[in-house]
């Protein structure tokens, strides 16, 4: 059998603080509802008031509160930037799409793409560095194998899966071959096997708890599983194991009460969908790491975890999803031209066009460039349907962005007729700050405005990405770096 190490600190971590899908979905209609202005005493005032939450004091705590929005994060319906606070929490397309189209197909959809996106590592998961394994995308591979007829048993679910650091084809076929030997075995030789791992009621009971209570469960309600009950599994007996020293036991049951454990599968509906999703997203290939060159940050990392990646799978089961998938691109692509782009700083010029193409208020976008103007100009719509001009500046290198030369900058501004000219660059040197006080010129770094734009574009139900919380807070900051600024508003926005 494939040869695991299994202890209590080496295994994959599913959060345990969310016990039904009701519960999650009760967190996600109360964020809805509070919209721009949900705080954490409300939201818990809220979920009090509806039963889903029972603290063990009048008002509830906000550190519990704080761990099951870490568990929605978990499961992929939610995320937060580490700069940000941690109150904050960015709906992922898949919340998105739930908030529109809350019928139990659409949500058994979303959620299995959910579960297709959870790897190891994960920005919300204590699991052990040594884990790189993309787990959703093996769970499902498995549940498509005829060889072992479409289905895991919970118990051998718990036995092998939860300990597998890495996966390639060598190590699935031996997980395979592992799984189909376990199957041949008696009770009591299973039983053997789970008492030779050093405190097994320690581990076991964990992964029980944390598999088969939580995880599976709850997937199961979200209408991505399915979980049936098997008389004839190991002759009827459970696994029962002591979690800690209370008598408590955590066993291999198939729902809350049974007397016989079973197995699971892919919901019906679902299962064409997995096989599209796993023909084009092997299990096998490299693990999304934070350490990747092309990560150069840790929100690179959850951005393409959490937006990219998701809205490929969404495009590939739905073209309803592609014009997402599209605006997403040309965030990301701003991104790295900021970086990455043409020395001459052309493509970056290009890219910006295509980003203030998507504002809501926009009407035109050309871009100027060349010696002595502007390099991307915008006309933009007002509330009152009035239409004004601003300029933006694409700036690459960090020579460039030491020192900003505002007069040929405010000459730019007379040229065009522009209200305010946006610096836009990858990063800015303290020393900007002087060079553009007192004018109407500001800076934004690449990533800020980028950020601004997926979570605007989240959470509008238009096709298109609202610009007016933009520009008041230019206006409202004008000859300065507004990029810790617009940053702490979008966290505002989304604190819950």
């Amino acid at each position: 059998m494939i040869n695991l190490l299994r202890t209590k600190e080496h295994k994959w971590i599913f959060q345990k603080n969310i016990s039904s899908a009701n519960q999650m979905f009760e967190f996600l209609d109360a964020a809805k509802n509070y919209g721009d202005y949900a705080n954490p005493q409300l939201m818990l005032k809220e979920l009090k008031e509806r039963g889903v939450y029972r603290g063990r004091s009048t008002t509830g705590a906000s550190n519990t509160f704080g761990v099951r929005r870490s568990e929605m994060k978990f499961y992929m319906f939610g995320y937060s930037y580490p700069q940000s606070k941690k109150s904050t929490f960015y709906q992922s397309p898949m919340t998105k799409s739930i908030f529109k189209d809350n019928s139990p197909k659409n949500v058994s959809k979303m959620s299995l793409i959910n579960l297709f996106s959870i790897q190891f590592p994960h920005p919300f998961s204590d699991t052990d560095s040594c884990f790189q394994i993309y787990v959703g995308r093996l769970i499902l591979k498995l549940l498509t194998d005829e060889r072992i007829n479409k289905k895991l048993y919970i118990d051998e679910f718990c036995y092998f899966l939860p300990f597998m650091e890495k996966v390639n084809e060598s190590i699935y076929e031996e997980l395979i071959s592992s799984i189909i030997e376990y199957r041949s075995l008696s009770f009591y030789q299973k039983s053997v096997l789970f008492k030779s791992v050093e405190n097994f009621d320690d581990v076991f009971s964990n992964v029980f708890h944390e598999c088969n209570y939580y995880f599976l469960r709850i997937f199961q309600q979200l209408g991505v599983l399915e979980i049936f009950g098997d008389s004839s599994h190991n002759d009827g007996n459970l696994f029962r194991f002591n979690h800690g020293n209370c008598g408590t036991k955590r066993t291999d049951a198939y729902k809350s009460g049974a007397k016989i454990s079973g197995y699971i599968k892919i919901a019906d509906d679902l299962y064409d969908d997995v096989i599209d999703l796993i023909n084009v997203y092997s299990p096998f290939a490299h693990v999304l790491m934070p350490s990747d060159p092309e990560m150069r940050s840790n929100e690179d990392f959850i951005n393409e975890l959490y937006n990219n990646r998701p809205l490929n799978y969404l495009a590939l089961l739905d073209e309803y999803f592609e014009y997402d998938q599209h605006v997403n691109t040309i965030i990301n692509n701003m991104l790295r031209e900021s970086r990455y782009g043409t020395r001459d700083g052309r493509s970056f010029e290009s890219a910006l066009r295509d980003l203030f193409e998507l504002f809501d208020q926009s009407e035109n976008v050309e871009i100027i460039s060349g010696s002595g103007n502007t390099d991307v100009l915008c006309c933009m719509r007002d509330e009152d349907d009035s239409f004004y001009k601003i300029n933006i500046d694409a700036k690459m290198s960090s020579s460039s962005t030491s020192a900003l030369n505002s007069s040929r900058l405010t000459h730019h501004l007379e040229l065009t007729g522009s209200k305010y000219c946006i610096v836009v660059s990858p990063r800015f040197s303290s020393g900007v700050r002087r060079d553009i006080y007192d004018t109407n010129i500001v800076a934004i770094e690449a990533e800020v405005l980028a950020n601004y734009c997926f979570c605007l574009f989240n959470k509008n139900n238009n096709e298109s990405i609202d610009y007016s919380l933009l520009n008041q807070l230019i206006l409202n900051n004008l000859g300065k770096n507004i990029s810790s600024i617009v940053q702490n508003q979008i966290d505002q926005l989304y604190e819950l």
